[in-house]
């Protein structure tokens, strides 16, 4: 449904899929008890809008440091809220916020396991926990000091709230105290599988007619523009991506509903793969429309030409790029996932801390883990005893993805052997190890996809979509494993050092030099 929407109105799309995934509506679902499920659901399904407030001034992706506190009061009726939210979508026409604020708390034993529970007034609090809290946007301290305004996305609503003790009930403490940033990460899953993919999805698909309508009908030098060939190749590269960005959505969404697997992962991937594709789709569209894709709808309205808004898209796509885990954090969180584990594992050898006989101790345990686990990385694995697996088209391509898988696994090795410890803060080499999986895991989705369209007639044409995806994702693929062990990101990293120290200085000159804090309005400097 949010795709059918988006490929008529992201903005509106957003609007509705806001209170659906990270509103109140999933945590209370998720982590709230019964009492809170039959106050509130009922009024969020039938009109009352929920946000999420969880982003500060200072902590946009850096969720951990939140500044926002919920100190009990000494009577333990209600906790005291002051701190201040940003970009909280629908904030300004919510009635309750979804919030994550830190609680002073100490740790008591509780059926035998340890629990966070609040300090009253803060007295004698070991740490500052992240908890989540229903907000009702009526009670008194909560103030809307801003309707942010973006580059696009202007139709929606969107808040800097500050709030200045407010008072919160102690029933409205959702789940435990001390969890909820791993709520939070929880509900952010649900936008990152089910509502940005869905929302570039159908983004994408509002693009796609006028684009091929402007090819056919625009004629340069007396040509139509579909006859040149630097368009088809664009073209057809859309198509294949507009192809997988639908297999990988529908892949994650399915297993989202089944509610039995951790899709961390397979959620952050979904929503960076339809978020970078969405953003080269709709700029793609902007090339072939030229002179017209730059210009408003209103304005051309004005003349009688068609008036399609393909700049407010490339302006407007932007945003799902930054929302729910920015591109350039998301990719390394992927990699981790998969590093960690060796990294952790092999710490204790890295670390210098370690004796000679210690030290030697060490290799030999690693060595006796990594022999047999290495070896294991060139033996060919059988693929899954299914039909579609037996496919004459999805045989090839999870030979491929499973050989591929192997090898990346084994490069991985051979990166964490000349790196060492330093591979964990490496993110240029864990954005590649994230974007080689990422083509493995859309690859398999449009094959799986192209199967299930030709065996009901859906798309006959389907595997013509999904092969020319499989040679550009081959390509990337050998270009990223062989770039984790060999690429020039130390010197331009050095390069990049050297210019935020200020040694380039000279490349201000010749304009007007102004730094980002002339910008500041007299009153704020």
């Amino acid at each position: 449904m949010l795709t059918l929407i988006a490929s008529w109105s992201n903005i509106l799309a957003l609007t509705v899929a806001v209170p659906q995934s990270i509103g109140i509506g999933m945590p209370i679902l998720l982590f709230g008890t019964e009492e809170q499920k039959k106050k509130y659901l009922p009024l969020v399904a039938r009109e009352a809008i929920s946000a999420f407030a969880l982003t500060e001034p200072m902590t946009g992706s850096d969720a951990a440091n939140i500044r926002t506190e919920a100190v009990l009061e000494a009577s333990g009726g209600h906790f005291r809220v002051n701190g201040e939210k940003l970009w909280c979508t629908n904030g300004p026409i919510a009635r309750y916020l979804t919030l994550i604020a830190r609680v002073p708390a100490r740790r008591v034993q509780q059926d035998g396991k340890p629990v966070w529970q609040p300090a009253p007034e803060g007295k004698d609090a070991e740490d500052h926990v992240h908890s989540a809290f229903i907000l009702d946007m009526r009670t008194p301290g909560v103030q809307i000091r801003q309707r942010c305004r973006f580059e696009g996305c202007r139709g929606i609503e969107n808040a800097h709230i500050t709030l200045h003790d407010v008072p919160v009930a102690a029933e409205n403490v959702i789940g435990q105290i001390g969890q909820g940033l791993k709520y939070a990460l929880t509900i952010l899953n649900v936008g990152r599988a089910v509502s940005i993919p869905a929302i570039c999805l159908g983004m994408a698909k509002q693009a796609w007619q006028p684009t091929l309508d402007r090819a056919n009908q625009r004629h340069t030098f007396g040509q139509p523009l579909a006859a040149r060939q630097t368009q088809q190749v664009r073209i057809g590269r859309m198509a294949a991506d507009l192809y997988a960005m639908e297999a990988v959505a529908h892949l994650v969404w399915r297993l989202a509903d089944q509610h039995r697997h951790d899709i961390r992962i397979e959620a952050a991937i979904a929503k960076l793969f339809c978020s970078e594709q969405a953003i080269r789709f709709v700029r793609d569209a902007q090339i072939i429309f030229g002179g017209m894709g730059y210009e408003t709808a209103d304005s051309k309205r004005v003349r009688g030409e068609p008036a399609f808004g393909i700049e407010q898209l490339v302006r407007d796509v932007e945003m799902y790029r930054i929302g729910e885990g920015a591109t350039d954090i998301l990719r390394p969180f992927v990699a981790r996932e998969g590093l960690d584990a060796h990294l952790d594992r092999t710490k204790g050898l890295f670390s210098g801390e370690l004796s000679g006989a210690g030290r030697a101790a060490e290799w030999l345990r690693l060595l006796r883990f990594y022999a047999s686990w290495y070896a294991g990385q060139w033996r060919q694995r059988r693929l899954p005893h299914r039909a579609e697996c037996r496919h004459p088209g999805v045989r090839p391509a999870f030979r491929y993805i499973e050989r591929t898988s192997r090898r990346l696994a084994r490069s991985i090795f051979y990166a964490m052997v000349v790196h060492r410890e330093g591979l964990r803060d490496d993110q240029g080499r864990q954005q590649r190890i994230e974007a080689v999986g990422e083509d493995l895991l859309v690859m398999a989705a449009a094959a799986l996809k192209a199967e299930s369209d030709e065996r009901f007639g859906a798309c006959s044409e389907a595997w013509e979509l999904a092969g020319e995806f499989f040679i550009g994702a081959r390509d990337r693929i050998r270009r990223n494993i062989r770039e984790l062990l060999r690429n020039r990101d130390g010197p331009s990293a050095a390069t990049g050092r050297r210019a935020l120290s200020g040694r380039y200085a000279s490349l201000s000159e010749g304009g007007i030099r102004r730094g980002l804090f002339d910008y500041l309005s007299r009153k704020n400097r």
